[in-house]
């Protein structure tokens, strides 16, 4: 059978780490094996439903750079592609499961549930509907619909099997049915659970493998006895071979706290990578490196290569590191390896506007940095800090006193008399223009350079001194040069 996986989020929400996490490795394992991956939407939880959690799900993946097979945006047989747009069919399948004796009606109040709960706390029993509505006659069935009275329809679990899987990451794994409940399936009011809506989506859609949160792992073997009983129908849309899952790890911060999206002390959404100019093919990158080791130790590598090497072993069950500044590595690798083009290209979307007074020299400016950034909108405080912020009074005390010095005067007049000899400062002529002064001054080394550095931009260290000349230009060195006299006074 084909491999066809999927990713269904819940619009309660925008696209978070973790959601990208599970929808990458999806997608890694259906096109190692020439498989189709699948994203659908499941928007049954009314009350939490954020439709413009939907685009956020579907641009975030494209922003990514892996596209579904099947989706709302590019339909293929196996639709509809949200579960609101389903409710009729769940409907039926339940009632066919009542018809077959798999389900039952269960008319228990929220008092009764909660009473049966606590009995079997204090007995030290599990935690488990005690079956009072199974052996109801279908004249108090009939009275009780008749009368309107809240139902919920309950899967009948088998008695004392154990269901079975092999984790694709955790290997075997077993839940005795003593230990579990009888599945809600459907409420009065039609709408269906999550364990009973994506069992009938993933068989309908042909499901073969499902990579998810280990908070699924509670999920699984009720969703296993769902499908077996819809097995039991024999319909033949829903005919499927068994749906192999694995769960992955959580992944945790630097505390080894589990990632919370109500946790604002760390972007976990990926509209804000997007946002701040990262390398949509790094982050992807970094993502899957989440759980997962590369069987070449190579960690920078392409999606067609990852795609390649992602057969579904090498997954880890331990929890994982989201390492923000590896994540910046990662994302700085790919800048360092742009063409200049491509990378002003990229990151001139993210730049302030206020910088294009630069003129012409703001593509050198970006160039500046390529070697630093992780991100594009890193560039506007490098930019801004360097060329915009001449500020004196931020120098230590030991800077203050050589610019006081007759050594640094002596170097900025032999400066200004360089400058009044050329037309204007370049990339070609800065060596010239400092060699000028070294043989004007005799001075050296210190004495030499950091007064040109001071006087360019009043900063200590940077960037190559020919592109900050270059960006500062012979005009505004010039004025500088000449305000130096109110510059010692200030001092």
């Amino acid at each position: 059978m084909k491999v066809r996986t999927r990713y269904a989020p819940s619009p309660t929400g925008f696209f978070h780490i973790g959601g990208a996490r599970t929808a990458l490795m999806n997608y890694l394992y259906a096109k190692h094996f020439g498989g189709d991956f699948i994203v659908r939407i499941e928007d049954t939880d009314l009350g939490r439903h954020i439709e413009a959690g939907i685009n956020s799900q579907l641009n975030g993946i494209k922003w990514l750079g892996f596209f579904p097979d099947e989706s709302l945006v590019n339909p293929g047989k196996y639709g509809p592609y949200r579960q609101t747009e389903k409710l009729q069919e769940y409907q039926a399948i339940a009632q066919k499961l009542l018809d077959a004796k798999l389900a039952y009606y269960c008319f228990c109040t929220k008092e009764e549930l909660n009473e049966m709960r606590d009995y079997a706390i204090k007995h030290n029993l599990p935690p488990k509907y005690n079956r009072k509505c199974l052996e109801l006659s279908a004249k108090e069935i009939a009275e009780n619909l008749k009368n309107n009275k809240e139902y919920v329809i309950r899967l009948k679990m088998p008695d004392n099997v154990n269901i079975e899987w092999n984790d694709l990451i955790r290997g075997k794994m077993s839940v005795p049915t003593s230990a579990l409940t009888d599945p809600v399936l459907i409420r009065s009011n039609g709408l269906p659970l999550y364990n009973f809506a994506v069992v009938i989506d993933d068989c309908y859609m042909q499901i073969s493998h499902v990579f998810r949160g280990e908070e699924h792992l509670s999920n699984t073997p009720y969703q296993i006895a769902i499908k077996n009983a819809i097995d039991q129908l024999k319909i033949k849309a829903y005919q499927n071979n068994t749906i192999q899952y694995g769960h992955l790890s959580i992944i945790v911060d630097a505390s080894g706290k589990k990632l919370s999206k109500r946790d604002t002390t760390l972007k976990q959404f990926i509209e804000d990578y997007q946002k701040m100019g990262y390398v949509p093919e790094a982050v992807t990158n970094f993502i899957s490196l989440l759980s997962w080791s590369p069987p070449d130790n190579q960690e920078i590598k392409s999606l067609k290569t990852t795609i390649e090497q992602f057969d579904g072993t090498r997954i880890s069950p331990s929890p994982a590191f989201f390492d923000v500044k590896k994540m910046n590595w990662v994302s700085g690798e790919y800048i360092k390896k742009m063409t200049d083009s491509d990378y002003l290209k990229f990151v001139k979307p993210f730049v302030d506007k206020k910088f294009n007074q630069l003129g012409n020299q703001l593509d050198l400016a970006l160039l500046t940095f390529k070697l630093q950034i992780s991100y594009a909108e890193e560039l506007n405080g490098l930019i801004d800090q360097l060329f915009f912020q001449y500020d004196f009074n931020n120098l230590n005390s030991e800077i203050k006193q050589f610019i006081k010095s007759d050594v640094f005067k002596k170097n900025i007049d032999a400066f200004l008399n360089v400058l009044n000899s050329i037309d204007e400062i370049t990339l070609e002529n800065t060596s010239n223009i400092v060699n000028q002064i070294k043989i004007t001054t005799g001075l050296k080394g210190k004495d030499l350079f950091m007064p040109i550095r001071l006087i360019a931009v009043a900063k200590e260290h940077g960037p190559e001194m020919n592109k900050i000349l270059t960006v500062v230009g012979k005009k505004q060195v010039v004025e500088r040069i000449k305000n130096f006299p109110k510059i010692i006074k200030i001092l």
